[in-house]
């Protein structure tokens, strides 16, 4: 590690004024790592030539059988190091934080972090160990990116955990404690910095805000339903074309029940211009909403359910004078490597297959007369586990 701190820390624009952010989200992997998920890292990395990797949260598919036979630890351990290594081979710092299926592999977020501070470029150790202010812990921390010929500081990377599922199949509401945290980082960066820093955020579960960019779809349509509490039977949603910057829905939003003030305490302390998650994986909205650019990355990995060749990595470019006028774009599959996978049946599957019960019972719902009520329900029920399995 120690070379590369030496070459990266701290972190800087350009000498164009420029710095890239790759986000990788929902690589979903076992320890026999498909080879298409790693042609699309190497690819995009070679493409973007990032200033920093952000891997957004299930990174590990935790529920998989392996992880509940013995010598899981390793097998999870060999996950995270074959997935950074494209970083490792490039010499790219890259900054971690967790999703739902991570913990699931038996090994909490505490000593998964620990695997990946002992990776060359991993920010996480270098902030803890440099920037201690900066780092709350397993996956919550600060990165700041200074100027690219002194020390003031013109953009700020925050990571934070969102937390996993609560039990009852929906998901952890946003720890107060976590907004708390980095509202009050954006705070102590400013008065260090002596003005306002940009702040962009980075988590794995989208924000209950999504579905407030959201409208009803009319007639003829496409539109994906709700997710529990947002679900109603015949009902589907699309974005509201005001408020939408690029891209589109193809699955529920699977958001908490409950919103614990995230975004709204977001607002109010004004340093972050942008919020972007992945965790549903077909899902490629940026909406802005109330002065906060709301975003989804697509899954860059074929572990586990997503769309097909469009599986891309997220690019990101700031731009020293004013980081908040980003630009942001898609760096898919089927640009970078092709129209075709090793498993292109498979995939084509996975791309199909509803991956919720309010999903599986809005396909089905044409069927009702036929198959009747029972049946549905037991259908979908059975598919949201196969394919959503501790969501």
């Amino acid at each position: 590690m120690d070379e590369i701190d030496r070459g990266t820390w701290p972190l800087r624009f350009d000498s164009e004024g420029r710095f890239r952010v790759l986000q990788l989200s929902d690589i979903q992997e076992t320890s026999h790592v498909r080879d298409d998920t790693m042609a699309l890292l190497r690819a995009a990395l070679d493409e973007a030539r990032p200033d920093l990797v952000v891997l957004t949260g299930d990174q590990i598919k935790g529920y998989a059988i392996e992880f509940s036979l013995g010598e899981s630890t390793g097998r999870a351990r060999t996950v995270v190091r074959k997935i950074c290594s494209p970083m490792v081979e490039r010499n790219i710092p890259f900054v971690v934080t967790y999703g739902n299926h991570d913990r699931q592999c038996g090994m909490g977020n505490e000593e998964q972090e620990s695997w990946y501070k002992a990776i060359p470029g991993c920010v996480n150790g270098m902030v803890a160990a440099r920037e201690p202010s900066l780092y709350r812990g397993a996956g919550t921390l600060a990165v700041p990116v200074l100027a690219h010929d002194g020390d003031d500081i013109r953009l700020a990377v925050l990571v934070a955990d969102s937390g996993a599922g609560s039990g009852s199949s929906g998901y952890e509401p946003f720890d107060p404690a976590q907004t708390a945290w980095v509202t009050g980082c954006a705070h102590d960066l400013a008065e260090r910095a002596g003005h306002r820093v940009p702040c962009i955020l980075y988590q794995h579960i989208p924000p209950v805000q999504v579905y407030d960019c959201l409208r009803d779809a009319c007639e003829g349509e496409y539109g994906v339903p709700g997710f529990r509490t947002h679900y109603h039977p015949g009902r589907t949603l699309v974005p509201i074309e005001d408020l939408r910057v690029s891209g589109g829905l193809r699955e529920p939003v699977c958001s908490p029940d409950t919103d614990t003030g995230e975004v709204a305490a977001l607002m109010r302390e004004g340093s972050t211009f942008a919020l972007y998650f992945g965790h549903d994986h077909k899902n490629t909205l940026v909406s802005h909403y109330g002065g906060l650019d709301l975003g989804y990355a697509p899954s860059a990995g074929f572990g586990s359910y997503g769309p097909g060749t469009a599986r891309a990595a997220r690019l990101f470019s700031f731009d020293e004078q004013n980081a908040a006028l980003y630009t942001t774009r898609l760096l898919t599959y089927a640009e970078l490597v092709g129209s075709r996978t090793e498993r292109p049946l498979t995939d084509w599957a996975s791309e199909r297959v509803p991956v919720s019960t309010e999903e599986a019972r809005e396909m089905a719902r044409p069927a009702l007369p036929v198959l009747g009520a029972a049946a549905i329900a037991a259908f979908a029920l059975g598919v949201a586990t196969r394919q959503k399995r501790g969501r």
